[in-house]
This record gives C-alpha cells, sequence and structure tokens, in this order.
C-alpha cells in the first residue's frame, strides 16, 4: 500500500535533505558559479565529520505533500543512538500545537530526550510560522532550538529609474546591464483575472505588480509568456528566499521582488512621469553580491518566535544561525551547477550542528547541557556586539523570543569560561512538574520498567524556574520570586567574575552572592536571582540580561518577565 503512494526510495526527491547535510558537514568546493555569480568557496561547518543520514519524510506521489511518518522519527532517532552518532540534527519543525514531551504526539520531545540521556546533543529547527508569537517548536529544554537570521551577504539586482534614482531589488538576472526601457506599473492588477486585461500593453516593457499572495507568482509569469514583456517586478513583504520561480515552469522572464516601499517608490515616479507628460523608463543592472556594512542583521521574519506556547518558563528558541539564502549543495535537478539557495530554520540548524560538532571535538568531555550553555551564553546579542540585530516583521530590535541568547558565535562558544550544566536527572524533574501520573513519565523515559516497583518522580519535585537552565523566563511574576542557578568554572582555574546585570523593564534584580571566586577546591558556584516587580499592573513581557565577566570572558543568559 505505501509503495503506491511513496518512492519508498532512500534518494533525496526533494533537496532539503541535502541541502542541510552540506550546510552541517559539507566538503570544500571552490569558484562556485551560481547563475552567473561568482559565489566564492563554500564548506559546510564541519567538513570533516561523517554523516549518517536517516530519511523519515516522504513525498506523496498523488498530491505531492511531504509526510512524517511518527513510528518512521522514532525509529530513526533510536537507530542514531545504537549506531553511535555524536550529534543528531532535525531540520523537522512541528509548526501548531505544542504537546508534553510525555504525550504520545510529541515526537521529537521523548525521542530527544533518549538521545541527550546518551550525551547526544539534539539540534532542531524552530519552524517557519514567525513573526506571530507563540510558534516556536520543538521546545523541550534539552533541545537546542534554533531560530533564522541571516547572514552578512545579500544577493541585489539594482534597478534604476529615469531619474537615477536605484532601487534594489531581490532574486537573480542572468543577463548584463540593459538600456532603459519601458516601465507599466500596472497598480489596478491585484489578482490573476486582473492580470489578463493588460497582456496586450506589455510587449517591450518592464512591468510592475503589487502581489498579494507569492504562490500568485507562477501564474503571472506563466501568463506574460510569449507577450514581449522584458521583465517582471513583484511588490511584497519579503520573501523567505531567493527562488528561481523561472526554473519552476520554464518561463524565461526575468523576476525581481521589492518590498512595499521600494515598490511605492517606484510608482511615485511612475506617476510623476505621467503628470508630466514623460515617458517612465527603467534600466536592469547587473546582479551582484553585497556583504558586510552593506547587509543589516536581522532574524528573519518567517522564523518562529516564542514565548514557548507549552512551557514559558523553559525559554525558546535557544540561539539563532544564518537561514536566508543559503547555498548548500542540492540534487542534479536543482538549482545551478549542483548548488541552490534556499531558507528557513531548516538551514540554520545544521549550522548550528556544524558547530556542535567541532565543540565535540575541542571538549569531548562536555554534556549536551553543556555545549547547549555555551551557545547561548557566547551569542551575539545587544551587550555583545557593535551592530544592532533587528526582527524583520516587526521592526524592532531582536530579543530573547526572537533569537534566545542572539546568533551564534563559534570562537566564542569554544571559550565559554562558565557553563550551566545538567543531566538526565534534571530533565526527570522537569518531567515531573508537568503534572502527568509517574507511569506515563516512566513509560517514555525508560525502555522496560516494572509498573509495581518503578518510581521516578519524587514526593516534592523541584521548581522548573530553578531547571538550570542558561536562561531565565518568569511567566507570572507577582511581587518578587527567587530562581537559582549554578555555574561551573571551565577556564582559569583562580577566576573571579563580577556580577553585570540589566533587569528588564518594570523590575529590579538582586543576585547573591554577586562575586564568583573559583579556585582549584572551588569549581562549582550557585547563586539566587531575586526578581521584584516595581509594576503595579499587569504587563507584558520585557526582556533584559545577567552575565557574569572575569575581564576576559562575558557569560550571558537572557530573561524574559512577564507581571
Amino acid at each position: 500500500m505505501a509503495e503506491k503512494s511513496y518512492n519508498l526510495s532512500p534518494l533525496d526527491e526533494d533537496g532539503h535533505g541535502t541541502h542541510v547535510a552540506y550546510t552541517a558537514a559539507g566538503s570544500y568546493v571552490n569558484n562556485i558559479q551560481y547563475y552567473g555569480l561568482n559565489m566564492g568557496t563554500s564548506r559546510g561547518g564541519a567538513p570533516l565529520a561523517r554523516l549518517a543520514i536517516y530519511k523519515v519524510c516522504w513525498i506523496n506521489k498523488v498530491d505531492g505533500e511531504t509526510y512524517l511518518g511518527g513510528a518512521d522519527a522514532l525509529a530513526a532517532i533510536d537507530d542514531a543512538i545504537k549506531d553511535g552518532v555524536d550529534i543528531i540534527s532535525a531540520s523537522i519543525g512541528f509548526n501548531g500545537r505544542v504537546f508534553s514531551e510525555v504525550d504520545f504526539e510529541s515526537l521529537f520531545g521523548i525521542g530527544s530526550f533518549h538521545a541527550v540521556s546518551h550525551g547526544i546533543p539534539f539540534v532542531a529547527a524552530g519552524g517557519n510560522t514567525g513573526p506571530e508569537p507563540n510558534s516556536i517548536g520543538n521546545v523541550s529544554p534539552w533541545i537546542i532550538t534554533v531560530a533564522a537570521s541571516n547572514e552578512d551577504r545579500d544577493i541585489v539586482t539594482p534597478l534604476t529609474l529615469g531619474n537615477n534614482n536605484t532601487i534594489l531589488a531581490q532574486e537573480i538576472f542572468q543577463g548584463k546591464n540593459q538600456a532603459f526601457a519601458p516601465l507599466l506599473v500596472a497598480r489596478d492588477v491585484t489578482n490573476k483575472e486582473e492580470l489578463k486585461s493588460i497582456v496586450k500593453e506589455v510587449k517591450g516593457k518592464v512591468v510592475m505588480i503589487f502581489l498579494e499572495d507569492k504562490k500568485d507568482v507562477l501564474f503571472y509569469l506563466a501568463t506574460l509568456n510569449n507577450t514581449g514583456v522584458l521583465a517582471l517586478i513583484c511588490v511584497t513583504p519579503p520573501l523567505e528566499q531567493n527562488t528561481d520561480f523561472n526554473q519552476l515552469i520554464g518561463v524565461p522572464i526575468p523576476f525581481f521582488t521589492v518590498d512595499v516601499e521600494q515598490g511605492t517608490q517606484i510608482l511615485d515616479y511612475f506617476q510623476q512621469c505621467k503628470s508630466n507628460n514623460q515617458d517612465p523608463m527603467i534600466k536592469l543592472g547587473q546582479t551582484r553580491v553585497v556583504e558586510g556594512n552593506e547587509v543589516f542583521q536581522k532574524v528573519a521574519k518567517f522564523s518562529s518566535r516564542g514565548p514557548n506556547s507549552f512551557a514559558p518558563d523553559i525559554l525558546k528558541p535557544d540561539v539563532a544561525a544564518p537561514g536566508v539564502g543559503i547555498l548548500a549543495a542540492a540534487p542534479p535537478n536543482k538549482g545551478n551547477n549542483g548548488f541552490q539557495l534556499m531558507s528557513g530554520t531548516s538551514m540554520a540548524a545544521p549550522h548550528v550542528s556544524g558547530i556542535v560538532a567541532l565543540l565535540k571535538v575541542a571538549h569531548p568531555d562536555w554534556s549536551p547541557a553543556a555545549i547547549k550553555s555555551a551557545l547561548v551564553t557566547t551569542a551575539w546579542n545587544e551587550d555583545t556586539c557593535t551592530y544592532e540585530i533587528y526582527s524583520e516583521g516587526t521592526n524592532n530590535l531582536a530579543n530573547p523570543f526572537d533569537f534566545g541568547g542572539g546568533i551564534s558565535n563559534p570562537n566564542g562558544a569554544m571559550d565559554p569560561g562558565l557553563i550551566y550544566d545538567m543531566d538526565k536527572n534534571d530533565y526527570l524533574n522537569y518531567l515531573c512538574t508537568l503534572g502527568y501520573k509517574n507511569d506515563m513519565v516512566q513509560n517514555a523515559t525508560s525502555y522496560f520498567f516494572d509498573t509495581k516497583t518503578s518510581t521516578i518522580c519524587p514526593k516534592e519535585v523541584p521548581s522548573r524556574l530553578d531547571l538550570n537552565l542558561p536562561s531565565i523566563s518568569i511567566p507570572n511574576l507577582k511581587n518578587s520570586i527567587i530562581v537559582r542557578r549554578t555555574v561551573t568554572n571551565i577556564g582559569d582555574v583562580n577566576s573571579i567574575y563580577k556580577l553585570v546585570v540589566k533587569p528588564p523593564k518594570n523590575t529590579a534584580i538582586k543576585v547573591n552572592p554577586n562575586v564568583l571566586k573559583f579556585n582549584s577546591n572551588t569549581k562549582k558556584i550557585s547563586f539566587e536571582v531575586e526578581i521584584i516587580s516595581t509594576y503595579q499592573r499587569k504587563s507584558n513581557f520585557n526582556f533584559g540580561s545577567l552575565a557574569w565577566s572575569d575581564g576576559k570572558h562575558f557569560v550571558r543568559i537572557p530573561i524574559a518577565v512577564r507581571k
């Protein structure tokens, strides 16, 4: 039966698996040419690592939809543990409802628990349903949940108007600089049917349309095919990636996207020309790669956001990594010259998996919790980098619900100074706080057990707020609350760390002790954080941070508090 609906081949039909595998551990490839652009040298995060790939997603032959079988996912994790893998990277996001880890619907929740219990870090995509709040998936505290940021590189095509104003459009123009050509702004075209009314007017012109649904692009290109149109510009909110729509349907019309602000500028120029009886003109420039200061840093609009809808006292996501316009390997029927640009938290997760592979080599004795702590506490954020990081889709600066501790900093994670460590027992205590009966917790976390003699949850379960995470989230602050954390020194033996705290708005914070002194006899120190409300009314989440600094390391964790 399954063979009738699915091609049960281990080969990658879609390209998604090939792309993320290369991002994690692909070999060096020099002088990559992508649609005529020289993209330089590419490699995966840990190019000397070996890959063990377990296929769990299948494309339905009938409707083209991707199917994930729960039994397949759990079997793959079980096989990976048995095979002795060092890291599990899961570029699969579960969008929608979030279930308790002991619920049979929570596939990655309990599967990842067993991986982490065997010392295997579990890295997972956070999902692509942002920027709506509470959209983050894969929220278990032992998972490294990854959001998507952009790279410090972008691909743009300059569009020069007749008044010499230049607009930087997205998508790739595979031709060379063109002469000025007539511009037609079809401002009254808002759907497929209205497009048909202008097909006789577009020959020899560059046409701009305000796009209401990006899915309509394929229809627009197909409708304009063989009309003699020079190019199509679509005004749209930011798309998730540079997509070769032409390749999808075999239409050679040059295609570009601009945002609403840019589209309005082009429309205004068009209207000015018409009011002055002038011919509006536009010129297509050569596509180029811009880097560094020409690109502003952001968390992608599509990247799923916190707070954690199931357990808001577990701050998610944990970190962000590049997931916008990522160039990586593709099957022969995808992309160009064996590579393809793709976007999503699926692309961000293997960046972190590559970093984790390098951390495992440098520090083979680190636990999964220690690795996660190193990533979160050294990430780039408003306290540790000189540039601003924005949250696309909200027009605000990024906060912990956008990117957790910040954007991953591989070099910093190699030497974090202090770590917030945990083991299986800590995670079991978390499961016991969920309120489910002991048998369900035992069944989810053990391979074999006897219900008559097995107990797992203590009578007095520790507070979930005291789980030794590299973050603090207080979803229901009343007057004040005390949370506890423990740090382990893995830096210089004789170290003194001083407190650096930025309380969230409408709170005050007291930390005891406020100086940590480590020596050969003192490697772990616990401290208490008292968070005090200074505001009487109910409020939404506000954000701050707590850091320990010895002058060399800046060990920072994010704080989220809601009154």
